[in-house]
């Protein structure tokens, strides 16, 4: 079977226009580029690029591999993401698909990926924008003005910051942390928290890296070294670790962004709830020995990461990037990384690797490559595309649109492209977003120290099902007749909205007569919250 290419993928043609025009923009020949290649790594060496490298472009016979893109981007000093994406390759597709593949452990997200230069929708706020209610939606507060480079809000801190996802298999800190979750890690646990021998279990949830994995919980400190993660629910087997040789403590979490449609009770897998003898973390591995410790501490045979990368594929319309078991086997044993670069976003994407270790091993330093950012026009990157107009002279300078910021800074901009991840549709907007920062008393333990909702406004029919625990009971948020917007539980019964608080304090259930003097306005489908 032909290989199907992507949809809105460039063409053979098209690329080698563009890459004669990018070289031809640095003053440099194909001629000139190949013998540089030459010079610095040798005609035989997979870095060599061919004097002909044109008309095997153009002919369509030809791609090149991670190797000779790092030539390109060492010779013309242009950043190796920039030239992937001319040849049809966006690198921020691998944290994509780690949010949105289904996960037995937890991972890391790489989230380095993020282009800097790409452009934004931005908001700004309405002269009238102060939030007058605890709950409020965000299109009354601010409006859509001209698009930002996402690199225009670096900050130093940003990048200090790690982002995993809670695996299904994780369910030490359940309910507090739910699978699919993606929890936001900060590093500087000595810093802030301190971790006192003999200490009582913590309160706060950490990210844990050991030879099985990773895993979000609260620990106990036992001094001499050795932490135990806490299991509340006496699920997982008892293990003591030594840090740093047999886990580490890589930060603490302190934001969750929950997909509340999932409603998934995590599985406690059977080689973590026996007792098992803690290893040492590998220092230094080759790509096979990465591939196959990465795969066996996923939970994943040969044939289940196989057909996850046919998921791959369809996700993005392109059957080259589907792995065949005997491939994922050569990789392994052999020790021979792909030349398609296909390959290689799949493999990052479904074992939650990060793209830069992975090519170290595969023997590219990106200390020697080009740091340059591409102009726009040679990456179909520009401002026009979105949406939005030029803020006014009189719009407010500080406001809430600071305080959101400030409260969820850094800002998750590699989330952008997984709305329909958190929100199960296709369609999300600015109206779709409701603040609940100012909720006090929340009728709801998920609302404490909430920041954001995402709601799904096609669900207005409420359900409460008395049978199901709370962490899977829906959530709505209700306008009542006065303006006040509620957020909670809730059931329609004999033509009465009947609203369950499960507030820390002891509260009755309210009622008012549905559709006269209170509306759903849809079911809440995400929340982002701060964890103490």
């Amino acid at each position: 079977m032909p290989s199907r290419a992507r949809d809105g993928s460039p063409t053979s043609a098209t690329i080698a226009e563009r890459v004669q025009a990018i070289l031809d923009r640095k003053e440099l020949t194909l001629y000139r580029v190949s013998q540089e290649s030459s010079q610095l790594y040798g005609r035989s060496s997979p870095y060599f690029l061919p004097h002909n490298l044109y008309y095997d472009l153009r002919a369509g016979l030809f791609r090149p591999s991670i190797h000779q893109v790092a030539a390109l981007s060492r010779i013309s000093g242009y950043r190796v993401a920039d030239w992937l994406r001319v040849f049809g390759f966006n690198l921020e597709d691998i944290t994509r698909l780690q949010v949105m593949l289904p996960s037995k452990r937890t991972i890391v997200l790489d989230t380095s990926l993020t282009d800097p230069n790409e452009w934004i929708p931005w908001f700004d706020n309405r002269l009238d924008g102060s939030p007058t209610t605890s709950i409020a939606p965000l299109v009354k507060l601010l409006k859509v003005i001209a698009p930002r480079r996402i690199g225009s809000f670096d900050t130093p801190d940003a990048r200090r910051y790690l982002y995993a996802k809670v695996g299904r298999e994780d369910a030490l800190g359940f309910p507090d942390l739910a699978p699919g979750s993606i929890v936001r890690v900060n590093p500087d646990i000595l810093g802030r928290f301190g971790l006192r021998e003999n200490a009582p279990v913590s309160d706060h949830f950490f990210l844990i890296e050991h030879y099985r994995g990773f895993c979000c919980c609260r620990i106990r400190v036992l001094g001499n070294g050795l932490i135990m993660p806490f299991d509340p629910g006496l699920r997982f087997a008892p293990v003591e670790l030594h840090c740093p040789q047999e886990a580490r403590l890589l930060g603490v979490v302190d934001l969750e962004v929950r997909p509340l449609l999932l409603g998934e009770e995590p599985h406690v897998p059977k080689d973590l709830a026996r007792h098992w003898k803690p290893q040492l973390l590998p220092a230094h591995e080759t790509f096979g020995q990465l591939l196959k410790r990465i795969r066996r501490r996923m939970n994943l045979s040969v044939r289940d990461a196989a057909r996850m990368s046919h998921t791959v594929a369809e996700t993005l319309n392109d059957d080259r990037y589907t792995v065949s078991p005997s491939s994922l086997g050569d990789y392994e044993l052999r020790n021979i990384p792909p030349r398609n670069f296909h390959k290689i976003i799949t493999l990052c994407s479904i074992y939650g690797l990060q793209f830069e270790s992975v090519v170290k091993r595969i023997g590219i330093n990106f200390a020697d490559v080009g740091t340059e950012s591409m102009p726009d026009r040679y990456l179909s990157r520009s401002a026009s595309g979105v949406r939005g107009k030029t803020a006014p002279a009189e719009t407010v300078q500080t406001g809430f649109i600071e305080r959101l910021m400030e409260a969820c800074q850094p800002i998750p901009f590699f989330l952008r492209d997984s709305l329909r991840y958190f929100s199960g549709s296709a369609l999300v907007s600015l109206d779709d977003f409701f603040w609940v920062g100012d909720n006090q008393d929340p009728l709801h333990p998920y609302l404490e120290k909430g920041l954001l909702v995402i709601v799904n406004r096609r669900r207005k029919t409420p359900f409460h099902f008395e049978s199901k625990p709370i962490w899977q009971q829906p959530i709505y948020v209700v306008l009542k007749r006065d303006g006040i917007y509620l957020a909670a539980c809730c059931g329609v019964e004999n033509g009465v909205l009947v609203v369950h608080p499960h507030a820390r304090d002891f509260q009755r259930d309210e009622e008012y007569r549905f559709h006269q003097d209170a509306e759903v306005v849809g079911q809440i489908v995400a929340i982002v919250r701060g964890l103490p």
